[in-house]
């Protein structure tokens, strides 16, 4: 995919968020003026000077309370039409200038001329557009926020007067109102945890099965399913699992092939957009598994009797957060639910490090896509401290400018970009986010270029042992991870979780010259 067409790509995810149609005005919403003469009414009904007495004073401050009502009704209706004008202004300008934009975009690369220099130049054109389209989605984000909040208010006002406009919501039969049942791992005894865990997610689906029917109820008992089908990987075990308060919420938990209390090597690995329990958990555990098997291979490939690499190793699918659900979402192009993660992230790995059996033990933090921005925060707050080595890959930012800032250097923080990933044209723009600098990008130091943060190799070549199998190069967004006996990435990841980086291929920065 070539950087317009990321731009095209990221343009039409965007364009998605401001809907389709027409937008609705407030007229609908404002029935002021109708309630308007409704207080006019009640006022005319008060009592006149033929009837007086304790009655009349009694009667006399309901009907000024219940005209209070309409006049106040009446004015909040008036805001809210107001409001939801404005919404209307606001998507509407949000699509005329993403039109604009797109249309000088496709304008200037059809100017640029053939040679040498095309694709540079295509690439400036592209990361201007996304500089751009960043801009828009976020200034029109704001305003609907503004309009968002002004409408909380008014709800506000609505409930001061004793008036929701909506009937009482059913109540949810005979499921339990507590919830958040949260994993202890303190223990370190992988067996026990993995028993607890189990006899908690059986109890959870007893429970989720009471739900009325919904999209609720589907997609906690799919939480579920994809959990057990996780569980059917060799090997792999529930290491945390965690019962959120409010059903509609995603079920977190997260799985590990391995015992990780007790391995010399340690791996976590955090997804991206659309890495929900549902979605992901199944398919990480299994590409989990595989990477422990590149490891084992490379240790064994790679040590000697003077020299031995342990091959105690558990590698883990940890889906602790709620991440965007898909590239369409105008949360992509926001850190908020990173920020909301990270912490999460954070808490897991200081509690898989105080029940860690093994003092010696290593841990490797690996975060793919948005889950890169979500373990760039984390590390960056201090869960570095629990972290020996980092790689983040397929990134679109990580809010830093070097390693320090993340609480790492440069023999321990690492970065990988498949030269065809779309989000590297997204990474570009990282400082306009506020993300740090472009994770791919290139400095000149003392007349010799590097990359800003160290690059591990995703093409296709060989490794440094001696006799190993050439690897496969990595293409696109999702290869990273994927198929890791095979991959130079998967061997990379390997190298690094065994916390050997000097085995890793690293990448020079001529090859985006």
């Amino acid at each position: 995919m070539s950087a317009i067409d990321a731009f095209y790509a990221a343009w039409t995810n965007a364009r998605r968020t401001f809907g389709a149609g027409a937008p609705q005005g407030g007229a609908r919403f404002d029935a002021g003026a109708r309630l308007g003469d409704l207080g006019a009414d009640v006022a005319a009904a008060a009592p006149g000077p033929l009837w007086s007495g304790r009655a009349a004073s009694a009667y006399a401050a309901r009907n000024t309370t219940h005209r209070a009502v309409f006049d106040g009704l009446a004015t909040l209706d008036q805001r809210l039409g107001r409001s939801v004008d404005r919404s209307a202004a606001i998507v509407t300008a949000g699509r005329r200038d993403l039109e604009a934009l797109r249309r000088w975009v496709t304008d200037a690369a059809d100017g640029v001329p053939p040679g040498a220099q095309q694709q540079a130049q295509l690439t400036r054109i592209a990361g201007t557009g996304l500089a751009r389209l960043t801009g828009i989605v976020h200034g029109a984000g704001s305003d609907l926020h503004g309009v968002a909040q002004d409408i909380t208010g008014i709800k506000t006002g609505y409930d001061a007067l004793g008036f929701t406009g909506e009937p009482p919501a059913a109540p949810i039969p005979d499921v339990p109102a507590a919830g958040g049942d949260t994993t202890d791992m303190s223990s370190g005894d992988i067996d026990a945890i993995d028993r607890a865990n189990r006899r908690l997610l059986a109890e959870m689906f007893d429970e989720y099965q009471q739900l009325p029917d919904g999209q609720v109820k589907t997609d906690r008992l799919a939480d579920i399913a994809a959990i057990r089908e996780a569980l059917k990987v060799p090997d792999s075990h529930l290491v945390y699992l965690e019962e959120p308060a409010d059903p509609s919420q995603m079920i977190p938990a997260a799985t590990s092939v391995g015992d990780p209390f007790t391995a010399d090597h340690v791996s976590v690995t955090v997804p991206g957009v659309s890495g929900t329990t549902r979605g992901t958990i199944a398919g990480m555990t299994g590409e989990a598994a595989e990477l422990r098997n590149e490891a084992i291979d490379v240790a064994t490939a790679a040590g000697s009797p003077e020299h031995p690499i342990s091959t105690s190793i558990a590698t883990m699918a940890w889906v602790g957060y709620q991440p965007p659900a898909n590239l369409g979402q105008m949360s992509v192009l926001s850190d908020d639910l990173a920020q909301a993660g990270a912490p999460k992230l954070t808490s897991f790995l200081g509690d898989l490090d105080a029940a860690s059996r093994n003092p010696g033990q290593t841990t490797a933090l690996f975060g793919h896509s948005y889950g890169s921005l979500t373990s760039g925060i984390a590390l960056g707050d201090g869960a570095s401290r629990y972290v020996d080595n980092a790689v983040l890959y397929g990134s679109p930012g990580f809010q830093a400018t070097t390693p320090a800032d993340l609480g790492m250097t440069d023999d321990d923080f690492f970065v990988m970009s498949a030269f065809d990933d779309p989000i590297n044209s997204i990474g570009a723009v990282a400082p306009y986010h506020g993300w740090g600098s472009d994770p791919n990008d290139i400095i000149d130091e003392d007349g010799h270029l590097r990359f800003r943060f160290q690059h591990l190799e995703t093409s296709a070549g060989d490794t440094p042992i001696a006799g190993y199998e050439s690897k496969t190069g990595a293409s696109g967004h999702p290869d990273y991870g994927r198929n890791a006996g095979e991959r130079m990435t998967g061997y990379n990841l390997a190298a690094i979780l065994l916390d050997r980086p000097d085995l890793a291929v690293t990448e020079t920065p001529y090859s985006w010259r």
